[in-house]
């Protein structure tokens, strides 16, 4: 049985159409099982050609290609993908691990790199978290600031490809109006550039205290310890060295990216529950019990309702028939949530609700109906 974010996260996952390319049947069969079971569209290949006649009649979300085909290299796949359907993203799946080549891969646009000779549940959970940081990532928007369009255009292929929406600047004044107009996450700062450099860009971003907390990637040909130094206290986060690897950066990236959501999610939940909160107080009768069925805390409600001097809860519902207690302590016991309508001495209808907090506490709500 699944619980219902599992089933969520399943119906989710049918929209994600995947095609393994891989000429290993026992790995290529147990990834599609796998994934399968996760409830991903799998489409299997053994060869080049296969691949080419799936791409060319289904919409493919992601590719899982290796790069050691019977008919050929994986890499002569990358471009063709890529001409074809640009939102198309590729996983490459290899026991290779040459360093050279694997940064020209995330040169070409790949999403990520992955070794074979690992467990295959680990495997299928990496896939997952690519996945979702996929569908995630089109939230958050990058600005490239750089006077070369070579690299301007090679980074924005690099981060593109995790699904991150991009902007560019080609100098300072364009970077301090596109933070201006652009609600913008994260910036890649080129250090030297023509009228203004990126320091004074960035001092200038900066002075705007909106902008205090924008998290700031600078980009430089030199590692001089007074430019460093310089930039770190104007706010940078971190300090990339051209030619830099396209693989740190898109990691850095990520990392975060992944910072800014958890804070938002914290921050949505931590006002999801002061609003629950709220109306929790406003229109219910609520208190919270431990285990041993003692009270911790009631709002002013539950005073109300059942009395200034309650401590525990045989005292607190003494008025409703022993049943109600003894199928509380029940629910407790298993940890279980409960919900019912009852009736107290005087005929008073009620809608009861209890939900575990914690192991060891329990919020019981009652509503009258």
């Amino acid at each position: 049985m699944f619980s219902c974010e599992q089933e969520k996260k399943i119906v989710q996952n049918k929209n994600f159409n995947i095609l393994i390319v891989e000429d290993s049947r026992v790995i290529n069969n147990t990834l599609t099982s796998r994934l399968r079971e996760k409830g991903f569209n799998c489409h299997q290949s053994y060869d080049l050609a296969q691949a080419r006649e799936i791409l060319q009649n289904n919409k493919i979300t992601l590719v899982i290609l290796d790069l050691h085909l019977p008919d050929g290299d994986g890499e002569d796949l990358i471009d063709e993908i890529k001409e074809a359907n640009r939102d198309t993203k590729i996983v490459i799946f290899t026991s290779e691990n040459d360093l050279l080549r694997r940064d020209e891969l995330f040169r070409l646009g790949i999403l990520d790199y992955l070794l074979k000779g690992r467990n295959a549940n680990l495997t299928v959970k990496e896939i997952e978290i690519i996945i979702e940081s996929v569908q995630i990532n089109p939230n958050y928007t990058l600005l490239i600031v750089d006077d070369s369009r070579v690299i301007r255009k090679m980074m924005n292929k690099i981060l593109s490809s995790c699904g991150y929406t991009i902007v560019e600047a080609k100098n300072g004044a364009e970077a301090i109006q596109r933070v201006a107009d652009t609600d913008i996450d994260l910036m890649l700062l080129d250090m030297q550039m023509p009228d203004m450099s990126g320091l004074d860009a960035l001092k200038q971003i900066k002075y705007d205290e909106k902008n205090f907390n924008l998290p700031v990637f600078m980009i430089s040909s030199t590692l001089d310890i007074e430019v460093m130094r310089d930039a770190y206290k104007a706010g940078v986060l971190d300090y990339f060295k051209k030619p830099f690897s396209p693989e740190e950066l898109k990691l850095k990236v990520e990392q975060v990216i992944r910072q800014k959501q958890i804070k938002t999610n914290l921050e949505y939940t931590l006002k999801t529950s002061e609003l629950c909160s709220y109306f929790l107080n406003k229109f219910y009768v609520s208190a919270i019990f431990y285990a041993d069925s003692k009270l911790k805390y009631a709002n002013k409600n539950f005073y109300k309702e059942f009395g200034e001097n309650v401590v525990n809860m045989g005292q607190a519902f003494e008025k409703f028939h022993p049943a109600l207690i003894q199928d509380l302590i029940i629910a407790m016991k298993n940890f279980q949530s409960y919900n019912s309508k009852i009736t107290d001495r005087e005929n008073q209808s009620y809608l009861v609700k209890l939900v575990p907090v914690d192991k060891d506490e329990f919020l019981v709500a009652f509503e009258k109906i």
